[in-house]
């Protein structure tokens, strides 16, 4: 093999820089780099010449070197609590899609709901150069996080923070979200038009998210003419992992249909009631909320409050590269929910069954714009 250099010895072949066009052509480095742009200060002789030059000695421009030119590398930050959560991939893969498509690379770092953990990713970002950052479900609050990240760079996916308003048809600038008491009305009002009455609440992790669902189950309830106050069972973000107590706890005061703060833990209990001897849907209804992908293959298949996560991964990434092509902050959005009618949930006797199908059927939630 031939080197470049000397012609005869053998070895790696040493990269052309900038300088040895330059050199070729008897011109400065920065009058080179120029040329290569077709900087028009530069002559078009000049400029010919040593894109020639360029060609003839095979160079291939340094990307890192002109990414910190240019003041940015193309890249996106992505802090996520957990990959391994259906939710958050379908988030990650979302963002990667439309990242790539428009030639950005994501660098991604799971934070495990930690806020230690989340503060050193950030750091990880800016040492990377990341061009902008998108922080799905945070522990650290949305002030912290625009403190240590530029926000005309920055966008919140599914903040779950007391402080972070959540109006109904109100779109925070960089802060994409679900209409979460939306999709929980469309669920309760269907509930009650198939004749459920004693309908409970099973809690989720502490935090905004949890609060206003659980209100929003409370106030279309009230809503709706159902007397009573809202019967909550505890849980936390970990419970679906080990449900038997919980499910034990339901089964001694059993209602008709149980809204539970997410699909994992519904799926779970389902399970753990099943080994209760608690049927479902004839005991008991229960409806989800995420809408993952293992809703549609459990046995019976769940009712759920699906939420477009792949979109919205998307759409924060959407919303980064226009706010670093154009120079303006990142636009807010309110994603509505879809209630999706399936096996877990059914007419009670006494009630018009309106679906006219035993099929799945999907409900558009109330839209959350006024």
């Amino acid at each position: 093999m031939q080197s470049e250099t000397d012609g005869t010895s053998s070895g790696p072949r040493r990269r052309v820089k900038l300088s040895d066009v330059a050199r070729a052509v008897n011109v400065s480095d920065s009058t080179a780099s120029r040329a290569l742009s077709d900087d028009p200060r530069i002559s078009r002789a000049t400029r010919l010449a040593v894109k020639a030059a360029a060609a003839e000695l095979d160079y291939v421009p340094n990307a890192a070197a002109r990414s910190l030119r240019k003041r940015h590398t193309l890249t996106l930050g992505l802090l996520i609590p957990d990959l391994r959560d259906p939710v958050h991939g379908q988030i990650a893969s979302g963002f990667e899609e439309e990242a790539g498509r428009n030639g950005f690379s994501v660098i991604m770092v799971a934070g495990d709901s930690q806020p230690a953990r989340e503060r050193v990713a950030l750091k990880v970002f800016a040492e990377h150069g990341a061009d902008a950052v998108a922080i799905v479900s945070s522990a650290i609050s949305p002030r912290e996080a625009r403190e240590r990240v530029d926000p005309a760079r920055l966008v919140l996916v599914q903040p779950d923070h007391r402080t972070l308003p959540r109006r109904p048809g109100v779109a925070v600038p960089g802060v994409i979200l679900t209409d979460d008491a939306g999709g929980v009305r469309a669920a309760i009002a269907y509930l009650v038009d198939c004749g459920y009455r004693r309908i409970a609440y099973v809690e989720g992790p502490a935090g905004a998210t949890n609060t206003l669902r659980a209100e929003a189950v409370a106030a279309t309830l009230h809503e709706r003419g159902v007397a009573g106050r809202l019967k909550t069972f505890p849980a936390t973000g970990e419970t679906w992992r080990a449900p038997a107590a919980l499910a034990a706890t339901i089964a001694a005061d059993l209602p008709e249909a149980l809204v539970c703060y997410d699909d994992k833990l519904a799926l779970a209990l389902m399970d753990a009631l099943r080994d209760a001897g608690i049927r479902v849907p004839d005991d008991v209804a229960i409806v989800g909320f995420d809408g993952i992908p293992f809703t549609a293959i459990s046995n019976p298949r769940l009712t759920t409050v699906a939420t477009p996560a792949g979109d919205m991964g998307r759409q924060a990434a959407a919303s980064l590269i226009r706010a670093i092509r154009e120079g303006a902050p990142p636009d807010g959005l309110v994603v509505s929910p879809e209630l999706i009618v399936r096996e877990s949930t059914r007419q009670m006797a006494g009630t018009p069954d309106g679906s006219g199908s035993a099929d799945e059927r999907r409900i558009d939630a109330p839209s959350a714009r006024r």
